[in-house]
């Protein structure tokens, strides 16, 4: 059999990324073993903030899922083109012609895994993306877990046992969102999320009530409101707000020289020990640190 070409970014890590391409010896044993074949990984990671990402691919010879969950990038499928975000998941086939830049100002985060095997055609199809596809998932922890768990693998070494537990995961990971994309469907809901996070975007600066986003959703009651959001993105509209907040504090932190303080204001925090630690919890460090960390530069 032709050996397959897993093709990935050269984009520099940055701190807290994480990228693995599996030897080929194992890809050759997942390839060839009855319990992995139908659908294997070749190449998994983890890009935080990934500024000046971008990849272009004329023909691939696998399948890529990215899931975005934090800002957002702009993808060509083909001669398509469209804007991905927060909770969205990009299923790009093999053999179809794709392009995809992160944003500037607010860059994508993303998981991402490269497939083969001969049922991911059939994944893929269950998804409607033969030609590619953005599901509009939400952010969902159990989701963003699994594969966290595919990239702690490679820690006990490029062995067969890990990689066909990596098999498992990555069809795992697969038919889990394709429950969330049903239970999206099956789900009746008013809401233009669209709208609504564009309206967040240009508020980033003010203190919204949970009411006035409400409105602005045009829905009257604050609880259907929150549970109809919640049921489409996995979180909470004051969740989603405030960490788009973060997100945008992100970018000014490595771009900037502006203070902890003035950048807390605005985003219209007035108590800066508030902010520091609303920040710490969505990211994982403080502010000073997340600067600390160095100011980063593209899968």
């Amino acid at each position: 059999m032709a050996e397959l070409t897993t093709q990935i970014s050269d984009w520099p890590l940055a701190e807290g990324g994480v990228r693995v391409l599996l030897p080929q010896h194992l890809v050759q044993l997942l390839r060839e073993d009855t319990l992995s074949s139908d659908c294997y990984p070749s190449a998994f990671g983890f890009y935080p903030a990934a500024h000046g990402h971008h990849m272009t691919r004329h023909s691939p010879d696998d399948h890529l899922v990215i899931y975005c969950i934090g800002g957002g990038a702009r993808v060509r499928i083909g001669e398509s083109q469209q804007q991905i975000t927060s909770g969205d998941l990009l299923l790009l086939p093999r053999g179809v012609a794709h392009e995809y830049s992160a944003n500037e100002e607010m860059p994508w985060s993303i998981f991402w895994m490269h497939l083969n095997g001969g049922e991911v055609d059939t994944w893929f199809d269950r998804f409607g993306a033969m030609h590619g596809a953005i599901c509009s998932l939400g952010l969902h922890d159990r989701l963003a877990a699994e594969f966290q768990a595919l990239l702690r693998l490679t820690a006990s070494g490029y062995n067969f046992a890990s990689g066909l537990h990596a098999a498992i995961l990555s069809r795992g990971i697969l038919s889990y969102a394709l429950l969330l994309t049903e239970r999206r469907k099956e789900s009746h809901h008013d809401i233009n999320l669209g709208a609504l996070h564009l309206f967040m975007q240009q508020k980033l600066g003010e203190r919204l009530t949970l009411a006035q986003l409400a409105a602005a959703a045009e829905i009257s009651s604050k609880y259907q409101f929150i549970r109809q959001y919640k049921a489409l993105t996995g979180q909470t509209p004051m969740q989603a707000f405030l960490h788009l907040k973060v997100s945008r504090a992100c970018y000014l932190l490595e771009i900037s020289d502006a203070n902890v303080t003035d950048i807390a204001r605005e985003f219209g925090f007035d108590d800066p020990y508030y902010f520091s630690r609303l920040f710490k919890k969505v990211v994982g460090v403080s502010p000073a640190k997340y600067r600390s960390q160095g100011k980063i530069g593209s899968a």
